[in-house]
């Protein structure tokens, strides 16, 4: 069941700890690009396979089990205590929850900055390479 959250500043805090590993974040973009319901097994051959770099029908063994397990266990809960998912443990399946699209949003606004940083980054180094007294290395 989803807890409700009030403050603006704990949806956020909740939100941002919820998205914090690559497996939650993988189970949005998932549900984002393949249509609004999963299965757990699904979710977890993407995962496999993405970690494994195989395609998805390879994804097998014991990577698709330690991502089934870590997902039932873990991540799905905890993106379901989140209110961005809604998790039915028993039947294995997920839905987008009431906080999705914000988890969504969250996600594109985070990899637009961490691109900008990254350029910025790049530009600078760019630079001190043509300038032997700048600081950046």
């Amino acid at each position: 069941m989803t807890e409700r959250i009030d403050d603006d500043d704990d949806v956020l805090s909740v939100l941002y700890h919820a998205l914090r590993t690559a497996r939650r974040r993988h189970v949005i973009q998932f549900l984002r690009e393949r249509g609004t319901q999963a299965t757990t097994r699904d979710l977890a051959r993407s995962i496999a396979s993405e970690e494994e770099d195989v395609p998805e029908r390879q994804a097998t063994g014991e990577p698709y089990r330690n991502a089934y397990n870590a997902l039932s266990r873990t991540h799905l809960p905890a993106l379901s205590q989140a209110g961005i998912i809604i998790y039915d443990s028993e039947r294995q399946t997920v839905l987008p929850g009431a906080n999705f699209q914000l988890a969504v949003h969250l996600m594109d606004t985070n990899a637009l900055i961490v691109d900008l940083v990254s350029s910025l980054i790049r530009d600078l180094k760019r630079e001190s390479t043509s300038d032997p007294q700048s600081p950046i290395e």
